[in-house]
């Protein structure tokens, strides 16, 4: 780089124009990685993943937006199993071999992905039992991805960059057809992508010109505090004892010194106006660029400001929307890794190919709810609905169809929405069963009926 081009660099990261990235140089080898019209070119990619990496690293903001992030999609735990004996011994011999460990990467995949926008798994498979070993690739190392002809949406083959003066690296896609024979294959994941494009982008790329405008701007309040610390005397004599006084106080009187003087001299001490009143709304606008970025509200990453009970909560709705996505996705992740496990082992194993469902009735997740706010509000809904409707499912002409439009509507008000089928089940089920009155209501009619008896004895008495 030429002194003027480092200059530009320097000006621009002072005045918060972008953010300070390393440049390298202008060589044919910065190509696009996919030719599709709205990806980034290699150059443009690496940038910005140094760009999100960098702030991730120096800035607490962008740290804790992506902490924050993890912390809702993984909760206390993630587990994920199969109703499947064979598939669900698989799972958890992957789950927990020494090679993988996922219960202690789960933090680390969920943070480069919300980081980067996308994450590169490479699958290593054991010739000997089939067992694949899970590792990564960053996005900054994929200089291109090879996509079918007749479906760019089909990931065929991704490249990675290697050292100087070697080609880069080919990596199979599971979609491949050689891919069976390869010894390693990739799988690819993204959020963020726009329609159109291959690859995705960092939850901080809006926001890292204004972490960084931010970040400058409370360095220089800090070094203007420190200057603020320094003030000066100003001594007001006659003129024609200005010589004098210069020479008396060469050296500024020490703290807690006592000085006599008359009428005719005067001190004056003055210190730099911060205006920090003034500063304060500039950096409150700034912050509230970098929360509308993240969706986060302030009061998650300790700023309370004037929110209140109910303000925390109402902010909480749309950011709850949002995770739960995030949250359904990276469960998505999982099930199609441990997937594509199974189906590269069974081509070692020759094991039983499993029927093909979709994975909500392949494996079974157990994930921490995003919001816990609203599990009484469910349950207290469902109890109510429950008591409503049963006098519809008691009466004596009562409908197959209704009861299974009814015990639908009720699960679904509890938050655990079941599979068409398994209603269905336990409506076939209830239907060959009598239906029985609930105590209380049996009670009632018993002393009801004692009364009634009792009465009639009584006026038979009296007559």
């Amino acid at each position: 780089m030429t002194w003027r081009e480092r200059i530009g660099l320097w000006l621009a990261g002072r005045l918060g124009l972008a953010l300070p990235t390393a440049v390298r140089d202008n060589v044919p080898q910065w190509m696009p990685v996919s030719g599709r019209p709205h990806d980034y070119d290699e150059h443009r990619t690496w940038e910005l993943y140094n760009d999100a990496l960098t702030a991730w690293r120096k800035n607490p903001i962008a740290w804790r937006i992506i902490g924050i992030t993890s912390d809702f999609v993984l909760g206390d735990a993630i587990r994920v199993g199969s109703s499947n004996r064979r598939l669900e011994r698989f799972i958890r011999a992957f789950w927990e071999h020494a090679q993988n460990r996922m219960d202690l990467r789960l933090e680390s995949m969920c943070d480069e992905l919300s980081r980067s926008g996308d994450l590169f798994v490479v699958l290593f498979r054991n010739a000997t039992d089939g067992m694949s070993y899970i590792r990564f690739v960053t996005k900054d190392e994929i200089v291109k991805i090879e996509t079918a002809a007749n479906d760019w949406e089909t990931e065929l083959v991704y490249y990675q960059r290697q050292a100087a003066g070697l080609d880069p690296r080919p990596w199979y896609s599971v979609h491949h057809p050689d891919a069976v024979n390869q010894d390693a294959v990739m799988l690819h994941y993204s959020v963020n992508r726009p329609v159109g494009a291959l690859l995705g982008e960092s939850d901080l790329t809006t926001m890292l010109p204004w972490l960084q405008r931010y970040s400058q701007m409370l360095e220089d309040r800090v070094r203007l505090h420190w200057a603020a610390k320094i003030f000066l005397w100003f001594v007001t004599v006659p003129t024609n004892r200005v010589s004098a006084k210069q020479a008396q106080y060469a050296q500024p009187p020490e703290s807690g010194s006592i000085i006599v003087k008359d009428e005719s001299e005067n001190w004056e001490v003055k210190a730099p106006n911060l205006a920090a009143a003034d500063a304060s709304h500039d950096l409150k606008a700034v912050r509230m660029m970098i929360d509308a970025g993240s969706g986060y509200p302030p009061h998650w990453r300790g700023e309370s400001s004037d929110a209140n009970l109910a303000t925390a909560q109402a902010m909480q709705g749309p950011t709850e929307r949002h995770l739960a996505r995030r949250q359904q996705y990276f469960v998505f992740v999982l099930q199609d890794i441990l997937w594509h496990a199974w189906e590269r082992a069974r081509e070692v194993t020759g094991a039983r190919v499993l029927p093909a469902l979709p994975y909500e009735k392949l494996f079974v997740v157990q994930a921490a709810d995003v919001s816990r706010s609203d599990n009484e509000a469910l349950a207290r809904a469902a109890r109510d609905l429950a008591q409503a409707i049963y006098s519809l499912i008691a009466a004596p002409n009562r409908s197959k169809t209704l009861n299974t439009l009814l015990l639908r509507l009720v699960f679904r008000f509890a938050g655990e929405p079941q599979h068409p089928e398994t209603i269905q089940q336990i409506v076939d089920e209830l239907w060959n069963t009598p239906l029985r009155q609930p105590a209380g209501e049996d009670e009632a009619d018993e002393s009801d009926e004692t009364d009634g008896a009792d009465g009639e004895k009584g006026e038979q008495d009296g007559q």
